[in-house]
C-alpha cells in the first residue's frame, strides 16, 4: 500500500508538472500575442511619422522649384552689379581710399590677389588693405563697407596700436574678399 501511495504522488506531481508547463506555455503565447497586436501600431506610428517627413521635404522641394526662377533672376542680377575684371582692381582702390579719406583714415597698402572661378565667370579677389587712424574712424570705414554698393566679405581684421607716440592711433589689418565679373 505504500508502495501504491508512492506511485500515486509521483502520477500526481508528474500530472501538475505536466499541466504547470503547459500554464506556462499558454502564458508565454499570451504573451507573444499580445505584443504581436502592440507592435503594428508602434509600426504605424513610425511609419506615419516618416511620412509626415517625407511630405515636408516633397513641400520644400515645390518650394524651392517655383523659388528657382526668382533666385535664378537675383543671382544673376547680383552678378550683374559686380565690376568688370578690367577695371575692378582701379575702382576697388578709388573706393577704398575715398572711404578711408571721408572716415579720417589714411591708407598705408593694399594689395591685390586674383583667382579664376573656373565655370563662373567670375574672379575672386583676396585684398589686404592695411590702414591707420583712431577707432571711431576704424567704425566709420567699416560701416562704409557694409553701405558700399560693391560686395566685400571680411575675412579677418588684425588691430594693433600704433606704439607709445600715438596711444589713440590704431593700425588695423583687413583681409577681405570681393568678386569682378570676366568676360562670358
Amino acid at each position: 500500500m505504500d508502495r501504491m501511495l508512492t506511485v500515486k504522488r509521483r502520477l500526481i506531481l508528474a500530472g501538475l508538472a505536466v499541466l504547470l508547463a503547459g500554464d506556462l506555455a499558454l502564458a508565454g503565447y499570451s504573451w507573444h500575442t499580445a505584443n504581436t497586436l502592440r507592435r503594428p501600431m508602434a509600426q504605424l506610428v513610425a511609419d506615419s511619422r516618416k511620412l509626415q517627413l517625407l511630405r515636408a521635404d516633397v513641400d520644400r522641394a515645390d518650394r524651392i522649384r517655383h523659388d528657382l526662377p526668382a533666385t535664378v533672376a537675383d543671382c544673376e542680377r547680383f552678378e550683374g552689379s559686380l565690376l568688370a575684371a578690367s577695371s575692378g582692381n582701379s575702382a576697388v582702390t578709388a573706393e577704398l581710399d575715398d572711404l578711408a579719406r571721408k572716415s579720417g583714415l589714411q591708407v598705408q597698402s593694399e594689395a591685390f590677389r586674383h583667382k579664376d572661378l573656373v565655370g563662373r565667370n567670375l574672379t575672386e579677389v583676396e585684398l589686404d588693405v592695411l590702414v591707420t587712424g583712431d577707432y571711431l574712424s576704424i567704425v566709420r570705414f567699416m560701416n562704409g563697407l557694409q553701405r558700399s554698393r560693391n560686395s566685400y566679405a571680411v575675412d579677418s581684421v588684425a588691430l594693433q596700436s600704433e606704439g607709445q607716440n600715438a596711444p589713440t592711433s590704431l593700425r588695423v589689418a583687413l583681409h577681405m574678399k570681393t568678386y569682378f565679373r570676366t568676360a562670358a
